[in-house]
């Protein structure tokens, strides 16, 4: 049982007036707190010791190597009248001594009971009893349920305590969270802040009274799950947070112990496509060798779905819809839920026809704002990382360049990748001189020739569809597109010149877009 002086700062944050360290020395652990009285002969650089300042004596021995929490009554800075002292909590003179003793004694007592705590803990996961029985006793000794699931938010093993959280309930009969349970949180601030953190964190949700903490389970450096702990039986206290993040580091060593989430197909698969995306897998080798260890085959062309499901509402809905329909509408793929999105490898024959979202999907997409990204197509799964970001990346663009479809393809967005360079947004550095010159002619004259050659560009020159299309006649469109030759002396019979006015039409309109979304923004 040891508590740093790191430890004792942070706890008395609010109460103490001034911390002084010595640099010259190590941070202070301690083993105990000793109350200072006048008997007091010699300082132990193991103990940390609680008093006034009037009541330190003067000649006690090893003062160099003492670690104080002093009140301050003798109203003089503490650390210039002792020097010497390595590490001193000050305390104003109207603090009580004894209620700082306390506290402090507290805080030992309570990091005792934390170390038993640990040891049960430890000793059960040594028991070799597996997964429920880990989790079993971490609940008793949290005094509360508690719950574990993986990065899929797969319910690995919860504990026999009653659950009475209605939500929760029915994620354990199911078996897993449900999508829609799972948009939900992912919108919380609670979980966007703690999940950065990186500690175990509070979460609170206005579906549910019982307070929840949340620790992740890793394995070395890989986050393989979280453990939640449901505030139902007794408030969540301090030390828990604690004994949270030990009970998921016992989770983490039987996961890894015993391959207890490898042990179906689907697992295997999971936990491949989840480490090609986390970027795990060095080489293709023992990609390869992963493969065939779970005699996974692919053999078609391959492309990555994105789902983006953070628009999503799941009010009026019951607890996964958004799963079932999901499974329904893309058979053929198997989902796994990583970094906010729903992603799946989608597979074809090499003889089949391109792949493409029907109606049904379309509709369902667009009624529930859920958005798609689909990347390009590719043949080895090693690279499924890569083109895992080419189809967020058509999410990013396709909000910009075609936000009215909630389907992009970034074959159908590449382009506008290609101008990220232009973070400003700034057309001149993409548009063809000749369009400058209509944009600038149009400004003057309040044409509208710019727009005039667009279309009939995007025509493909036809004057009858162009001139529909501008609800003008024909004689009017001619008038213009004289115009637009005698200014800018380009060809447009010349299907080279076409091409380039063309790209640069559409380049000039995302970068507009983009400014724009940019200052909606901002402000």
């Amino acid at each position: 049982m040891s508590i740093s002086f790191e430890q004792l700062s942070r706890h008395f944050d609010k109460q103490a007036v001034r911390v002084h360290r010595n640099r010259r020395l190590e941070d202070g652990i301690y083993s105990d707190a000793v109350l200072i009285t006048k008997s007091l002969t010699s300082f132990a650089p193991e103990f940390i010791y609680v008093g006034k300042r009037s009541m330190l004596p003067g000649n006690a021995a090893n003062m160099e190597n003492a670690s104080l929490m002093l009140i301050n009554d003798a109203e003089l800075p503490v650390q210039e009248d002792i020097e010497s002292s390595p590490n001193i909590i000050e305390f104003t003179a109207g603090e009580d001594v004894f209620e700082i003793y306390n506290q402090t004694r507290e805080l030992f007592l309570e990091k005792a009971e934390t170390e038993q705590a640990k040891a049960t803990l430890l000793k059960a996961f040594a028991a070799g009893k597996g997964m429920d029985h880990i989790v079993s006793v971490a609940a008793d000794i949290l005094g509360n349920p508690v719950i574990v699931i993986d990065l899929s938010y797969k319910v690995l093993a919860y504990s026999d305590s009653e659950i009475t959280d209605p939500v929760w309930r029915d994620n354990l009969q199911k078996g897993y969270c449900s999508y829609d349970f799972i948009a939900a949180v992912q919108k919380m601030k609670s979980v966007q802040n703690g999940a950065k953190s990186g500690e175990p964190y509070d979460v609170f949700c206005s579906g549910s009274a019982a307070a929840k903490m949340v620790a992740r389970i890793k394995i070395g450096d890989k986050p393989v799950g979280n453990l939640i702990l449901l505030g139902t039986e007794r408030p969540i206290h301090p030390r828990d947070r604690d004994l949270a993040a030990f009970a998921g580091e016992m989770v983490a060593a039987e996961l890894q112990k015993n391959s207890f989430y490898r042990n179906s197909a689907h697992a295997v698969y999971d936990e491949l496509i989840y480490d090609l995306l986390e970027n795990h897998l060095s080489g293709k080798e023992l990609v390869q060798e992963r493969l065939r260890s779970g005699n996974i085959r692919l053999t078609g062309r391959l492309s990555v779905l994105v789902l983006d499901i953070a628009q999503y509402d799941a009010s009026g809905k019951y607890n996964g819809y958004l799963r079932d329909r999901i499974s329904t509408l893309f058979t053929a793929e198997r989902q796994i839920f990583y970094n906010g999105h729903i992603v799946s490898i989608r597979e074809r024959e090499l003889k089949a026809a391109r792949m493409e979202c029907g109606p049904d999907i379309r509709e369902f997409l667009t009624a529930n704002q859920i958005r798609l990204g689909i990347s390009s197509e590719f043949s080895d799964i090693a690279d499924c990382r890569k083109y895992y970001l080419q189809a967020v990346k058509a999410l990013e663009i396709g909000l910009i360049a075609m936000p009215a479809d909630p389907v992009v393809l970034y074959s159908d967005v590449q382009l506008y990748d290609i101008l990220s360079a232009y973070t400003q947004g700034d057309y001149r550095e993409v548009c063809h001189p000749a369009l400058l010159t209509l944009r600038e002619y149009d400004g003057k004259h309040h044409a509208d020739l710019y727009h005039t050659l667009f279309i009939y560009l995007k025509n493909n020159r036809q004057l009858q569809r162009t001139a529909t299309e501008l609800f003008i006649h024909r004689n009017t469109l001619r008038y213009r597109l004289h115009q637009i030759r005698v200014l800018i002396h380009v060809d447009l019979d010349n299907i080279d010149n076409v091409l380039k006015l063309y790209m640069s039409y559409k380049m000039t309109a995302y970068l507009d877009r983009l400014r724009e979304a940019g200052e909606c923004t901002s402000g």
